[in-house]
């Protein structure tokens, strides 16, 4: 006889932790709130994560590998390295809506700052994005899709002038949220990776 699956999966709880922790943020957030969300009981959630820093542990883990897992997904055919960039840093913000929740996840990295544990996860979330983003100008590169930027540190340069420009424009939008987040994260792109696809427009 296989084993019974389990009712509420990690997955679930972390997913439903994230969009709590988004909406009310993390100090507010109890375990009550995340049992809400799910159907599980706060004596599940403490058997499986401890306490609330374990869950805002487990949280942030899975914000790494969601990262890793973004940048490695398939690319649709004709769809393009840069393009492919654009989309999966556009996806990141997908569930910033207000700029309230803009606020919830600032305090989050407040506290991963003073959190030893949840400051390493922080640094992997930042190298993890970081290695994507390169990742993907180097395949631009080969292609030729990105004409204006070679090899090694060059490319080291450009990923993290866009990883301070995604982090920066995220700030920009909560203070003045016009528009849709990832389409602000889209056109900032677009304009400045505009002088190293130049030499490809007709």
């Amino acid at each position: 006889m296989s084993p019974r699956p389990l009712a509420f999966t990690d997955d679930r709880i972390l997913s439903a932790a994230a969009s709590a922790i988004a909406d009310i943020g993390p100090a507010a957030l109890t375990l009550a709130d995340v049992a809400q969300r799910t159907g599980a009981s706060p004596a599940t959630l403490v058997k499986r994560f401890g306490s609330k820093r374990g869950l805002l542990v487990a949280v942030s883990r899975r914000g790494v590998q969601d990262v890793t897992e973004a940048f490695r997904e398939p690319r649709r055919e004709g769809v393009s390295a840069l393009d492919r960039l654009e989309d999966v840093l556009a996806g990141l913000t997908g569930g910033i809506k207000r700029h309230e929740q803009m606020a919830h996840h600032v305090a989050f990295l407040m506290m991963d700052l003073t959190d030893p544990e949840l400051y390493a996860q922080a640094g992997d979330f930042t190298a993890a994005l970081r290695d994507g983003i390169r990742g993907l100008l180097a395949e631009a590169a080969r292609t030729g899709e990105l004409a204006g930027a070679g090899a090694g540190a060059e490319l080291d340069e450009l990923a993290e002038a866009l990883l301070i420009a995604y982090n920066g424009m995220m700030i920009t939008w909560a203070l003045q949220p016009r528009g849709v987040l990832g389409d602000r994260v889209r056109g900032q792109f677009r304009f400045l990776l505009r002088p190293y696809r130049r030499r490809l427009d007709p």
